[in-house]
């Protein structure tokens, strides 16, 4: 093993060097990151952006793409993802701790109760371990952003290995979400996945940022006065914003301005 690790790590791919996001692509991204993880037994990958409010207090709306996997991406086969957020997630522990881990999260085997149920679940899919790997951002107050890793190991040998590996690891993994954010920044946002706000709210709040006032953009979009306080009271409400200059900031925080 020690071997096979100083030989990935002088993969040119991996070394510290400028990388132009215009020289990658997204499949490329993610096929670079299958090919890495192959060779240290990984079976398979997520990589997923979700917002915190995904685990709480869901909307319809929230709920049925995030029980449809729309928001994973990686190698792991559709067809468990969807499984998995149809059938097995709501019972997961995973997800009363996953949301606020600041570290690598290993999953082990010997939790009971619902516990069981979900690791009956990815064993049927030839899964014995998984390990959540979280990615901090500049945004983590709103959504979270994490790998996840499945391997065939059992759950009491995976411990060691990840141990052995993660030190290198975790930094090549924190690269390639930068990476990925900066080629698909908008394709990954979740707050546009979702729908959270739609097209003419996010018009009014840019023109409210360039400091337009309500009848100005009410007369520029023709809307009602009432209609654009209506829109800027709901975005508000979505972000908990105060008022106007604390959602602008928020906004360009998320990456909707």
């Amino acid at each position: 093993m020690e071997s096979l690790i100083l030989q990935l790590k002088q993969q040119p791919a991996l070394q510290e060097k400028t990388v132009l996001a215009i020289e990658c692509t997204w499949d490329r991204l993610l096929q670079e990151l299958d090919e890495l993880l192959c060779q240290l037994g990984f079976t398979s990958f997520t990589y997923s952006v979700l917002t915190r409010q995904h685990i709480e207090g869901l909307s319809d709306h929230q709920k049925q793409r995030w029980e449809n996997g729309f928001d994973i991406v990686g190698s792991l086969p559709d067809a468990v993802v969807k499984a998995y957020y149809q059938d097995i997630a709501q019972a997961d522990p995973l997800w009363k701790q996953l949301p606020e881990a600041r570290s690598p999260l290993v999953v082990k085997s010997t939790d009971g109760g619902v516990g069981s149920q979900v690791e009956s679940f990815w064993k049927q899919n030839n899964i014995s371990s998984r390990v959540y790997v979280p990615m901090a951002g500049v945004s983590d107050n709103y959504w979270f952003h994490y790998f996840g890793l499945f391997h065939s190991l059992p759950a009491d040998e995976f411990q060691e290995f990840f141990d052995s590996v993660k030190e290198w690891l975790v930094p090549i993994l924190a690269r390639y979400h930068s990476l990925l954010q900066v080629v698909c920044e908008k394709e990954q946002n979740p707050f546009l996945k979702q729908e959270l706000l739609s097209h003419t709210c996010r018009q009014i709040i840019q023109m409210t940022a360039e400091g337009m006032a309500v009848k100005r953009i009410a007369d520029k979009l023709a809307l009602t006065e009432e209609g654009i306080t209506y829109h800027i009271t709901r975005a508000k409400r979505v972000f908990g914003a105060r008022n106007k200059t604390q959602l602008v900031a928020i906004l360009y925080e998320v990456g909707l301005l």
